[in-house]
């Protein structure tokens, strides 16, 4: 028995006479299938059966319900940007304070709250519209 690590992805052979070379293509195989069916792997299996090697695999536990497409990653991003460039988390940036670099106008008070919270409820709104199920 050898134990080979491809990625992040574990992967046991319990049979001597099954090469490294052959145990990784077996096992890059597994992962081609796993991705196809929308699975993520955590450990594969490879020993000698009946009719040839059989290939056992392991899906990660509750990680396809965390999974993200490539849409909801970039919109959560988008989100987050806003979040730090609206409520800046800086000590030494004022929070009821707007300055716009591009013409050097300045906002106090509560009409810089007031359109922060607008900005962000449309942008979630519309954040809600492109997102999928």
């Amino acid at each position: 028995m050898y134990k080979l690590i491809i990625g992040n992805v574990r992967i046991s052979v319990f049979d001597e006479n099954i090469s490294r070379e052959q145990a990784a293509s077996m096992a890059r195989q597994a992962f081609q299938q796993a991705s196809r069916q929308g699975k993520v792997l955590s450990h594969i299996e490879i020993s000698a059966g009946e009719y040839g090697p059989e290939i056992n695999t392991t899906e990660k536990a509750g990680h396809r319900i965390t999974r993200k497409t490539i849409k909801q990653s970039l919109m959560d991003a988008i989100y987050s940007a806003a979040r730090e460039k609206l409520y800046p988390t800086n000590a030494y940036t004022s929070q009821n304070t707007w300055f716009d670099t591009d013409t050097g106008q300045e906002w106090y008070g509560e009409t810089v709250d007031v359109a922060r919270n607008e900005a962000m409820q449309e942008l979630e709104k519309w954040l809600k519209t492109m997102s999928t199920p």
